[in-house]
């Protein structure tokens, strides 16, 4: 057997053995912790709530439309004495203020629909981003606690080689055995420490993977996700049920309608601009008179009302218009794609857990046989009427068992967290148990 089948075949002897003590070990890392720390700390999730916030800024910018525009300045002028022996004033000084108040501008309105409704987008999006994040995370998390328990496992099978083989020379040195059972015995050894050797490496990496997607130190340890687990053996709901609960929960699919609804915001807007601009601007000024004596000061008002009306704009308005139209239907067959796709990745998530739940129920049928015949065989080849071709098959075929017990396990829970994701929940929950 290669080293790939004796690494998945100890997964479950490992996870099983140190369940308990994963879980009262309160330094263990819950998966619930690795989620939490990856959406606080990872940059993609701070990202994802900056992209927000440039969103609502787009917001209070369109809707500076509405509001007036209020600008004051000022000059002053110090005459040199010539200019004074003249007759005039010393000085000349002005201060101004100017107010211009938007009345009717059509094209805000369908602008400002459309930032709102990108907010809206960005908003979801983001949701959706820092839901993949989490979803990294608990995968993560499984890998590592994979790769845990198989060096874990591998050390156990390291002792017990290196027992056998000391048990293999006492039966060859009492002439119970030949010289060929201890050499078997020291090849199951050799590979054996060869196992442990690569499993560190492989644990280690799984480790440092986690807390770059946390961005937090290495753990320590991990806690067995007990109750996600068992959630994935439960019996699934109807893909149909499914598919409708998925339609009204994804994120992405939201941000994909809201970005649809901005762009038909967007392609109303040049016909907005057949409508007049009315607007409304003021002014107040003081000014000093050079020819009134003691520095006198005159003020000036002004109010008026400007209307601009671009009867032909020599087609720009429609061009626009047949872009944007154009633009808004690409966005809407998005949204359309997108749904028919989450059909799909629902209905394929239920196929691929229930029929991973069915291999789950087959694999530990196997695994009990195989576990089985191996203490059989075993029993026989100490008492002499088994030979040690027949215990290295009958152990070949109970790690066998073991490898696609934990595959089948394992496999399980990748399903489920993907059904999950499909549907649109977090990735922490029972709610399909």
């Amino acid at each position: 057997m290669g080293p790939v089948l004796k690494r998945g075949s100890v997964v479950v002897l490992a996870i099983l053995s140190t369940a308990a003590t994963a879980q009262a070990d309160q330094t263990s890392l819950r998966i619930e912790d690795a989620v939490s720390l990856a959406l606080s700390r990872n940059e993609r999730a701070k990202i994802a709530d900056l992209d927000v916030t440039v969103a609502d800024a787009a917001v209070d910018k369109a809707r500076t439309a509405f509001f007036p525009t209020i600008g004051v300045g000022g000059t002053y002028t110090q005459h040199p004495d010539d200019v004074v022996a003249a007759g005039k004033n010393s000085y000349a000084a002005l201060a101004a203020v100017t107010i211009n108040q938007p009345i009717l501008n059509a094209s805000a309105f369908p602008l400002y629909a459309e930032s709102k409704r990108l907010l809206e987008a960005q908003t979801a999006q983001s949701t959706d981003d820092k839901r993949l994040l989490g979803y990294d995370a608990a995968r993560a998390f499984f890998v590592a606690l994979s790769a845990d328990a198989v060096l874990a496992a591998a050390n156990t099978r390291l002792d017990t080689a290196k027992a056998n083989l000391a048990d293999t020379h006492e039966r060859v040195l009492g002439k119970y055995v030949s010289t060929n059972d201890e050499t078997r015995a020291t090849i199951d050894y050799a590979n054996a420490v060869h196992e442990v050797e690569n499993d560190k490496g492989s644990s280690q990496v799984a480790y440092v993977a986690l807390a770059y997607l946390m961005n937090a130190p290495v753990p320590a340890k991990l806690a067995r996700p007990a109750a996600l687990l068992d959630a994935g053996k439960a019996p699934v709901p109807t893909a149909d049920a499914l598919v409708r609960l998925a339609l009204g929960r994804r994120p992405d699919l939201l941000a994909k309608q809201k970005t649809g609804d901005a762009a038909h915001d967007f392609a109303a807007e040049p016909l907005f601009r057949l409508v007049p601009t009315i607007g409304l601007s003021g002014s107040f000024s003081l000014s000093s008179d050079e020819t009134l004596p003691g520095h006198g000061f005159y003020n000036n008002e002004s109010l008026q009302v400007t209307v601009s009306w671009p009867l032909f704009d020599a087609g720009v308005r429609y061009a626009d218009r047949k872009s944007r139209v154009a633009q808004a239907s690409i966005a809407d067959w998005n949204t359309t794609e997108l749904a028919r796709s989450i059909d799909q990745q629902v209905r394929a998530s239920v196929i691929t857990l229930v029929a991973a739940q069915n291999a789950l129920g087959a694999a530990a049928q196997a695994l009990d046989a195989s576990r089985k015949s191996a203490d059989e065989t075993a029993v026989l080849y100490r008492q002499g009427l088994a030979k040690a071709i027949e215990l290295v098959d009958a152990n070949d075929q109970r790690f066998l068992a073991e490898v696609s017990f934990a595959t089948a396990e394992y496999s399980v829970a990748l399903a489920y967290l993907a059904l999950r994701q499909a549907i649109g929940l977090d990735p922490i929950g029972t709610e399909l148990r």
